[in-house]
């Protein structure tokens, strides 16, 4: 779905494109900071004549946060808040900056162009085995004797990411329904940039009377993102997060950077467990998916590379054959 020649894109940001290190939560001024320094790229590109645009974030440390304001306050406020509200809690947060912040820097630039940031809710199977075995991150890095204490003290599960440190760990199912996916055609439809399935979107399951319930989990938003380009039609899946880009071998004295490749070179890597659990392999495994379903080109790259990335001077891009 492009309204140019330019291919349509999704940018999926990772949830540190918003979060300020070693902040305290009322620091909102920074978190706009931050959002403005890390949509520049999306604003060149809209110079640049791609028209049809979606994002997609993460929301990892903002939930990390609202974990840890229950945690400090549970002898005031004893009713703790579920997952699916704290990941509803966190897209209402994050897309609102965003939006707020898009909408500033297009009017800036002189530019008609508008965002929109929708509450996502995302269809998962109640009995996908993901519920029995918590992989997902979220939340901040904590040592090795802090994460012992945790899983002590709080019954957490705790899992060491790609050598940055441990974070807790909660169940992560597959996305298999964009529940609002009716309203993103919509909103693309009108050349408004789409802010949609923040956080891997609220985790919800079918009831039996065919509504909607939410469950307590965090879908991975790599996962979302492709899912949601795939309904979206859009031609590239670009997915930004803390490192430039592939690489096998990593956080080693040999690591070796993967710069191009097709969707079978990378199905073997994945297949011989070269990724890390949590951190590259949903990326990887999402470019996959999105790619056979008939997208033309993921990337993954660095949160400041978006423009070189699109621009295939960096990241690693991955095509079909």
């Amino acid at each position: 779905m492009a309204s140019s020649e330019k291919p349509g894109l999704l940018i999926s940001f990772g949830g540190n494109a918003l979060n300020v290190a070693e902040a305290p939560p009322s620091h909102q001024k920074e978190e706009f900071a931050v959002a403005r320094k890390s949509l520049q790229g999306v604003i060149a590109l809209l110079k640049a004549g791609y028209g049809t645009l979606a994002l997609c974030h993460g929301n990892g440390p903002q939930v990390g946060q609202i974990f840890l304001q229950q945690e400090l306050t549970r002898h005031d406020f004893p009713r703790q808040i579920t997952l699916d509200v704290c990941v509803a809690d966190s897209q209402g947060r994050i897309g609102y900056i965003l939006q707020n912040t898009l909408d500033n820097l297009c009017r800036e630039q002189g530019m008609n162009k508008r965002a929109l940031a929708v509450i996502t809710q995302v269809l998962v199977d109640a009995d996908d085995p993901a519920f029995k075995k918590p992989t997902k991150p979220i939340g901040l890095f904590y040592s090795k004797a802090e994460a012992d204490a945790l899983v002590r003290d709080r019954g957490w599960v705790m899992m060491e990411d790609a050598g940055r440190g441990y974070r807790r760990v909660v169940a992560s199912p597959a996305p298999r329904e964009i529940i609002e996916i009716d309203g993103f055609r919509e909103i693309l439809s009108k050349g408004i940039i789409l802010i949609g399935g923040g956080g891997g979107g609220v985790p919800v399951v079918r009831t039996e009377d065919g509504g909607l319930s939410g469950v307590e989990a965090v879908i991975d938003k790599d996962f979302t993102s492709a899912l949601i380009a795939r309904e979206l039609k859009l031609d590239w899946l670009v997915i930004l997060t803390g490192v430039d880009r592939v690489y096998r071998n990593f956080n080693s004295g040999d690591a070796v950077p993967i710069d191009h490749a097709t969707a079978d070179e990378m199905e073997l890597l994945l297949a011989a467990g070269e990724f890390a659990e949590g951190s590259m392999k949903p990326k990887v495994a999402a470019a996959i998916q999105f790619l056979r379903a008939g997208g033309k080109r993921a990337v993954i790259a660095h949160l400041n590379d978006l423009v070189a990335a699109v621009q295939g001077k960096v990241g690693t891009h991955i095509v079909l054959e």
